[in-house]
């Protein structure tokens, strides 16, 4: 007894979908071009987001070494001992007053693609001690030095003792400024110290963790930009205020218990290797785009782009990414956009034009802007990014409602939507025309 045959499954509507769209990503050379693209952006993204040495430039290293270093200045201390007496051990005396004012100017310092923050500054501290210890006390006034003197350039030292120049020895560690004198019982002791130099990226100061302050003031006005964050563990100003290019910031304290530390990372220009970055590892989206708009371009005039076509369109959109970086390593960036777009944007332009000839000009060009420009675009107006994408979207939305509602348009989708029928338009270019004569009617 025979078993009963099973009857195959119908096959399912989902299933020739997607065979449909397995073949229309192998007809049209999907993979192979995307996989270009994803190889040249990745590595060039790779490349510029590790910034070791790229475009033969040296970085960090290098530029501390020439340019300065991250400024950290820590609070001078107050060392005393009872005037007369046989001491082992210096007690520290806590300052009254702590009042620092930072002027900062911009320097920006550019290596490769990277622009650092230089700024030159100049310091002016002024500070104040009262002797409540009931007799005269001998003191030492110490003011640490942290940064490399070859790499900030101190210049410009000037220290005054009750309005009076006096000279500060260099200590024996070579990181610290001494000076020693005597207070008087209840008198009270000024001390300013003033210096020129130069930083990189931030500026911090560290009041002593070990004693309370009081009448704490710093005053930081940096001229040349606008934007700037806080350093790890830094106390925020207590007021802001920003103009077209400077900024200003203030913290006071009429006393604090334990010391903490005030600063800003300096304004920066914009970081343009991280925006290169950004827009390769972006980059096969809008480039998937444009093989889609070629591929219909093709079903269009009914020339498909063959194998090497599409690998060599792919190969200079993802060389525009090498190129732009190069270019603006060496030059201003915005110029080195504007010549990468515009100069490969016409050669391929032009190229396409070739392959599909009756193409109008203007819709060949709108493909570039829809696909390169506008992405990229976004990329560098950080803070509209989100609008361009969905600006961009809006429009290709509602140029495909508009060409929906065309005769041609609508004829070609439904031809498409019959593969087994030969296309109505291909159908009558196949028909010859033949002129009708009295005797054939």
């Amino acid at each position: 007894m025979n078993a009963p045959s099973i009857p195959p499954r119908p096959p399912r509507a989902s299933d020739g979908t997607i065979r449909r769209a397995l073949r229309w990503l192998v007809a049209h050379h999907v993979f192979g071009s995307l996989f270009i693209v994803v190889f040249a952006t990745a590595v060039i993204a790779g490349q510029v987001a590790n910034r070791t040495d790229f475009a033969n430039s040296e970085l960090a290293a290098g530029v501390e070494d020439r340019w300065g270093a991250p400024v950290t200045q820590p609070a001078p201390s107050l060392r005393y001992v009872h005037s007369g007496t046989i001491f082992t051990e210096l007690k520290p005396l806590a300052f009254d007053r702590q009042h620092v004012e930072v002027k900062a100017q911009m320097n920006y310092r550019k290596r490769g693609l990277r622009y650092f923050s230089g700024f030159d500054f100049t310091l002016d501290a002024d500070y104040a001690v009262v002797n409540r210890e009931g007799r005269d006390i001998d003191v030492a006034f110490i003011f640490p030095i942290e940064m490399d003197k070859s790499q900030v350039l101190l210049s410009e030292l000037q220290f005054l003792v009750d309005g009076k120049e006096s000279s500060l020895d260099l200590g024996e560690s070579g990181n610290r400024l001494v000076w020693t004198g005597r207070i008087a019982k209840d008198a009270t002791s000024r001390f300013a110290i003033r210096y020129r130099a130069r930083g990189l990226n931030s500026l911090v100061y560290k009041l002593d963790p070990a004693l309370p302050a009081r009448d704490v003031r710093v005053h930081v006005a940096v001229e040349g930009g606008e934007n700037f964050d806080y350093p790890a563990g830094v106390l925020s100003a207590s007021s802001v205020q920003t103009d077209s290019d400077t900024v200003t910031l203030d913290w006071a304290f009429q006393s604090l218990e334990s010391g903490v530390s005030l600063g800003v990372i300096l304004p920066s220009e914009k970081t343009f290797d991280a925006m290169v970055s950004t827009m390769a590892s972006r980059a096969w989206v809008p480039f998937t785009a444009l093989l889609a708009l070629l591929a219909a371009l093709g079903l269009r005039h009914r020339r498909p782009m063959a194998l090497h076509e599409t690998y060599l369109l792919a190969a200079v959109y993802g060389f525009f990414f090498v190129l732009l970086s190069y270019l603006a390593a060496f030059m201003n960036f915005y110029v080195a956009y504007a010549i990468s777009a515009l100069g490969l944007g016409a050669a391929v332009v032009a190229w396409v034009r070739w392959i599909f000839p009756k193409e109008r000009l203007g819709v060949l060009i709108g493909l570039w802007g829809a696909t390169l420009i506008v992405p990229t675009v976004a990329v560098i107006l950080e803070g509209y990014t989100g609008l361009i994408y969905t600006l961009e979207i809006l429009a290709a939305l509602l140029g495909l409602m508009v060409l929906s509602t065309r005769a041609s348009v609508r004829a070609f989708l439904s031809d498409l939507s019959q593969p087994g029928e030969p296309p109505r338009a291909a159908a009558v270019a196949a028909v010859p025309s033949t002129p009708v004569t009295p005797e054939a009617s």
